[in-house]
Order: C-alpha cells, then structure tokens, then sequence
C-alpha cells in the first residue's frame, strides 16, 4: 500500500466505521502501525477509541476498557478531540454491557469538553443523544434529544444534519413513553421528513410505524390501521425480493404485526388481535435485543395471543 493511500485512509479513517464489528476491528487495526509513526497521536488515539467501540460491539469489555487505557496514557493537553472520544467512548463501552450509570458519567464529560468549541460540535451532539439514550428519566430524555436536535439543526458543520432523521425517532419515543401523543405524531413526522432527504428507507419505515403507534395512542384507529397495513405490504414485498437480510426483516414486520395486534384489541376485535398477536411473538421473539429490551412488551403479546 503506497503512502498516499494510506494518508487518505487515515484522513478518513471513521469511514471504515460500516458493517460486522470483527471486520471494523480488524481494518481499524491496520492502520494503527502507520497513524503511530506521526508526530502528532491525536488520530492514532482516535482509532483506538473507534476499536474499542468494536471491541465493545463483540461483548469484548475487559479488551475494550484496556485499548482505551492504552489510548488514555498517551492523552496529552493539545490532543482535545482525541480525549472528547475516547470519553465517548468508553461511555459506550460501558453502556454496551449494561453500565448505564458510568456510560452517564462519560458521555456527560464528553459533552462538557465538547461545547466549549463549535469545532466539535458533531460530537457535541453525539454526546447529547448517547447521554438522552442512558437518562433514566423520560423527561431528561426528552430534554437532552431537543438540546442536541436544536444543535444540529443551527450548527455550520453540515456532518450533524445526519442526526437528526434518528434523534426525531428517539425524542418520538420519549414522547410514547410520555403519552404525549400529539407531539410524538410531530417528532416522528420530521423523523420522516429528514430520513426523505437522505433516502433512508429504513428510517423511512420506522418513523411510518411511528407514526401509526402514535395515531393509536390519540384513538385515530382507523388511521393508525391503515398505516400499519401499507407498511405490511411493503415488508411483504422486501421480504419477497430479498431486499433485506430476514434478521431485520423479522423485526421491522414484527413490530407492524404488532401495533396490528394493539390496534385490533383496540377495536375489540379478538380474533384479529389473537392472530397478530401471535405472528409478532413468532418475530421479534427471534431477536435476542427484542427480548432482553422489552419484555414487557413480549409478554403482552403472549397474553393477547393466547399463547
């Protein structure tokens, strides 16, 4: 690999960032040898934080925290960007394996190193949603989303417009959370409107979903049905074409099958609800984050599916 080359990919090293975590580990890692030899360690320092993160992803927390340490020695006062991500994260370590209270105590330290630049403003608000995600509260969630929606719609570095398509879903769900239906209807609609713009179908869905679980929280069941089944047609159809890996596929379909179920319990109509009830059990019970996330959510549907 001639020199240039490897100058640009490490120019753009955040860029390998994309797919199965071992892949991310690995590609990161080789450049680790060349980013070592600059004078300057700020992005030697913030490869390691990004193989922690990958670490992390593969249930690999003891590695994780040692890569970070690694990174943390070589922490010096010039190297600001550097120490606001390997703060990141290793919050994200630990909120991968459940620590929520020290994932809290990081990402805040992120953020608060972050703000006092606009240059850092991408991870300002990275930090603002990561922090909004580990709130134990649902009104701290929801001000913590806005904090970092008002962010990244004012700020000049364009990257930020990226987030907010997700973090209109996240404060949607705050406000379901809330029973605060009217503004979830709005949150999720912008969600909608952001992932357009992006042609992010995925985002596209969930906020279509999202809307529709709002819908039937204001009582509009007729509305919140007739999303519902447009976007059972549509999960039919990427089903059929092999549009999406069945892993998502399971999961995105189980979630129509089961606001389906709620809409028609909803309307008292049993044995319509019985049926979805069951066909979402038969999904989302496949996705090992569905079960340990929500059980609640999965015990109800064995309740209304007779199960």
């Amino acid at each position: 690999m001639n020199e240039s080359l490897n100058k640009s990919q490490l120019d753009s090293f955040d860029d390998l960032f994309v797919g199965n975590p071992v892949d991310i580990e690995r590609n990161l890692s080789a450049l680790l040898p060349e980013a070592e030899q600059h004078a300057d360690k700020s992005v030697y320092l913030q490869i390691l934080s990004q193989i922690a993160l990958a670490q992390a992803m593969q249930q690999k927390f003891d590695i994780a925290h040692q890569t970070l340490d690694e990174a943390q020695k070589l922490l010096e006062p010039q190297y600001k960007l550097a120490k606001i991500r390997l703060l990141l994260e290793r919050g994200r370590v630990y909120h991968q394996s459940d620590r929520l209270d020290q994932a809290l105590f990081f990402f805040i330290q992120s953020y608060d190193l972050s703000k006092l630049s606009p240059e850092f403003d991408f991870h300002t608000v990275n930090a603002s949603h990561m922090v909004a995600i580990v709130e134990k509260h649902t009104e701290g969630k929801i001000e913590w989303n806005k904090r970092a929606i008002n962010l990244a719609e004012q700020t000049k570095d364009e990257r930020c417009h990226a987030w907010l398509g997700p973090i209109y879903n996240n404060l949607a769900q705050n406000y379901i959370e809330a029973e605060k239906y009217q503004e979830a209807l709005q949150a999720f609609d912008k969600c909608k409107t952001h992932a357009e713009e992006r042609g992010d179908q995925i985002v596209i869905r969930g906020a279509l979903w999202g809307m529709g679980r709002a819908l039937r929280g204001l009582n509009k069941l007729d509305q919140a049905l007739d999303i519902q089944n447009n976007l059972l047609k549509e999960y039919e159809k990427i089903s059929d074409q092999g549009l999406l890996p069945m892993e998502l596929i399971y999961v995105g379909r189980g979630l129509v099958y089961e606001e389906l179920a709620e809409i028609y319990f909803a309307k008292r109509s049993g044995e319509q609800s019985q049926k979805y009830a069951r066909l979402a059990y038969e999904d989302l019970s496949k996705d090992a984050w569905m079960k340990k996330l929500y059980p609640k959510r999965i015990q109800r549907l064995l309740e209304l599916g007779k199960l």
